[in-house]
């Protein structure tokens, strides 16, 4: 396919503003030829509007009809071949293995939405036969803005899972691509408008807009017409995001993922036990993607002893050694040197390894390994921001009572992990880990997200703003859904899931009981 630079505003391409800007290829910082055009406040109410029409229409949609959206999607994707790939390298660096992956997990978690589309049980029917008779399930809350991650072009961008998912809840969406993929975020665009003409949608089911600075994203999440906004980012970004939807006449939900700093726990039994392959599997885990991974294991706490330092120096020694990979693009790079020297400006913290942007033609930073005492991280809570590449900070523990009081500290995060043996008394331990996290893992690392139905992909703030939803696994289909109850309806006038029939043959929580069985 050719690229065109353009916005994707219901079905047709827009350029009507005079701001352009260029794609960076992140291992020569060499600028893209393609120009791409930022859009103008009218044209993103342009595309706000077409949404609401859309939302008219696809109301009456049966969840079939948007599963078969949602296959066509991931064929149209699937269509796009290597040229995908090749694209995505050029603009992310993140190398062909890695994209063919993630193209694959993109592609996987829409068509998983389709089957869960297809078996019904998502939509939470619930009858209370009564008196009265109460009949309750889940509706599309409307249109939905989407703000595309830098680090996932695939998984957490135009066709991610905040899209495949606010879709599948039958809601319109309006993306904002990230700048620093835009002809990999066009190429998308054309699949998914493809799509939904090719399944006879409205065409303002789908619009991506691009920009390189935060006025379209601002514009976009104060337009009217949207409900919700799906956001995986920054905390600077999505705070921003959050403040102006709060901000509205009539504030919306913001879903933002913000990243995360994933304390990791490790006792002196496990260390005993198998500190070498705790140690290589911490640096495998740091320096993956180069670090550009909101559950990169940023934080390690440990008990201070012999054993401990030993573990330290090896840990810093295997990072020192192991080769600096390339980072996503120049604000990444900015962004983490800018952290590092936070961190480093605090007198209680001491640099074991690395601290420098590597040297080269490509945006890279070194292997950085930073320590400090606990008493430290308690006092400043600067030391808990998100270092964004490949950087871990220990934090070493006076004692067993030291380490409990600064997880008691720790900010909200998206994981927490222990390494631990199996006959340690760890249940207190568990205990803390859990009111951090939404995942708590056990002798294992986080980097890694299973997309599967029981993942939990969120957590307190500052990870993201709504503890109760995740943005990874079918479940996040309801953030972008509401629930409606229906009292005394006749029940001809009830949505079908609802009929006494039950005429898709679901299963529903029937006075108490989940059944398939019409009510007799």
């Amino acid at each position: 396919m050719m690229l065109t630079g353009h916005n994707y505003i219901a079905g047709e391409t827009s350029a009507e503003g005079s701001e352009t800007f260029y794609s960076v290829e992140p291992r020569s910082k060499s600028r893209g030829e393609q120009a791409f055009t930022s859009a103008t406040e009218a044209e993103v109410a342009r595309a706000a509007a077409a949404a609401l029409a859309a939302r008219q229409q696809m109301r009456g949609f049966s969840s079939a009809r948007i599963a078969d959206l949602l296959d066509e999607i991931a064929v149209q994707i699937g269509a796009l071949g290597d040229d995908l790939l090749r694209t995505a390298d050029r603009e992310t660096g993140l190398g062909l293995p890695r994209l063919t992956g993630e193209r694959d997990r993109a592609t996987g978690q829409i068509r998983a939405f389709a089957e869960l589309l297809r078996e019904g049980s998502y939509l939470r029917a619930i009858i209370n036969s009564g008196p009265p008779s109460i009949r309750q399930m889940q509706f599309p809350l409307g249109p939905v803005a989407i703000f595309a991650a830098s680090n996932f072009p695939f998984a957490f961008a135009v066709a991610g899972g905040d899209s495949a998912s606010a879709l599948a809840a039958g809601c319109p969406i309006v993306v904002k691509a990230h700048p620093g993929h835009p002809a990999t975020s066009e190429l998308f665009a054309q699949a998914m408008t493809a799509a939904v003409a090719a399944q006879g949608f409205p065409p303002g089911a789908f619009s991506m807009l691009q920009g390189a600075g935060i006025d379209v994203g601002q514009w976009l999440a104060a337009q009217e017409a949207i409900e919700a906004v799906g956001f995986t980012g920054s905390l600077r970004g999505g705070r921003a995001i959050y403040d102006a939807a709060a901000a509205r006449p009539r504030p919306i939900p913001v879903y933002a993922e913000m990243g995360s700093i994933n304390p990791v726990v490790i006792t002196q039994a496990a260390l005993a036990a198998r500190s070498e392959a705790i140690a290589a599997g911490l640096v495998g885990s740091v320096t993956l993607g180069s670090g550009q991974f909101c559950t990169n294991p940023g934080l390690v706490l440990l008990e201070d002893s012999p054993a401990s330092q030993d573990f330290i120096r090896n840990v810093s020694a295997k990072m020192g050694a192991a080769p600096a990979g390339v980072l996503l693009n120049e604000a990444v790079a900015a962004g983490l040197a800018s952290a590092v020297g936070q961190t480093q400006a605090n007198p209680q913290v001491s640099l074991l390894a690395g601290g420098e942007p590597s040297v080269g033609e490509a945006f890279s930073y070194e292997n950085t390994v930073l320590q400090t005492r606990a008493a430290a991280i308690r006092a400043d809570q600067k030391l808990q921001t998100e270092h964004f590449g490949p950087v871990t900070l220990f934090v070493l523990c006076e004692d067993a009572e030291d380490l409990r009081a600064t997880i008691n500290a720790l900010e909200g995060n998206l994981t927490s992990t222990l390494h631990a043996e199996a006959d340690e008394a760890v249940a207190d331990l568990l205990s803390l880990l859990r009111e951090k996290a939404g995942r708590v893992l056990w002798n294992d690392f986080p980097t890694g997200v299973a997309v599967v139905p029981a993942m939990q992909h969120g957590g307190p703030y500052p990870a993201t703003t709504a503890p109760a939803t995740t943005s990874v696994g079918t479940n996040a289909i309801y953030r972008f859904m509401r629930p409606i109850a229906f009292q005394n309806l006749p029940d001809a006038l009830l949505p079908a899931p609802l009929q006494d029939a039950n005429p898709l043959g679901i299963l529903r929580l029937v006075d108490g009981e989940y059944t398939q069985a019409p009510l007799v």
